[in-house]
């Protein structure tokens, strides 16, 4: 039986497109049997949610020319690398979109998700995330989260011993940082506000918890297939 074709049915957010260093982690492997790589399954529902064939408006899509023109005119895209469905994108926007949902994978991020924000107001539901947002880069007092969002190396990451990631060092400069990407991790963040944001992070807790089930019952198989033996 033949694959599909990957023009057959493209992401506007394809799996695998992000910054290096998330990238990286999409190959992590575990001997441990119960272990899930939540990074990759969010990753593969993010690019599933931006998919021809997806629901209309696309995630993304409306991130980029729904929300971010609605908060600033400056965000009004209208030339880009390429476009999906007529309408202009940067490739450097959704390489970032695509990195933050998948930090919403780590252990980290699975708090900042699922943790209640304690004092939002919840007839502006839009704006949960990005309190949460901006609550948790006070705790990362020594870092910018959008730095660390948008890093790629330097030969000074090589030579800076302050932050460790992966066991190497990296200097996460706010200069690799500009106001769009400022704005495009915030359009996320109001996004996840919404109504469709809030399915999406619905879907994904499901297929998490469903995939550690497997895992887990895949395990009790293989030890009663020893104990068996």
């Amino acid at each position: 039986m033949f694959r599909k074709h990957p023009l057959e049915n493209p992401s506007l957010a394809p799996f695998g497109l992000a910054m290096p260093i998330s990238q990286d982690r999409l190959k992590y492997t575990s001997d441990n049997e119960i272990w899930v790589n939540t990074e990759k399954l969010i990753a593969r529902l993010w690019d599933k949610c931006n998919r021809t064939n997806a629901p209309r408006p696309l995630p993304v899509q409306t991130i980029v020319h729904e929300i971010m023109p609605g908060v600033a005119r400056a965000n009004r895209l209208t030339k880009g690398d390429f476009l999906f469905d007529g309408l202009p994108y940067l490739t450097r926007d959704i390489t970032i979109l695509s990195s933050v949902v998948q930090w919403f994978g780590t252990s980290c991020g699975r708090c900042f998700l699922e943790d209640p924000l304690v004092g939002c107001d919840p007839s502006h539901p839009e704006r949960e995330f990005m309190e949460k947002f901006a609550k948790q880069q006070k705790l990362w007092d020594h870092m910018d989260m959008v730095a660390f969002f948008c890093h790629v190396c330097t030969p000074r990451c090589a030579a800076d011993t302050r932050l460790y990631f992966l066991e190497t060092p990296h200097y996460y400069s706010p200069s690799q940082v500009s106001v769009r990407d400022r704005a495009v991790v915030d359009g996320l963040m109001r996004w996840l506000g919404r109504k469709a944001g809030r399915e999406f992070v619905a879907r994904y807790i499901a297929r998490r918890e469903q995939a550690l089930s497997n895992a887990r019952e895949r395990r009790l198989t293989a030890a009663r297939k020893q104990q068996a033996a």
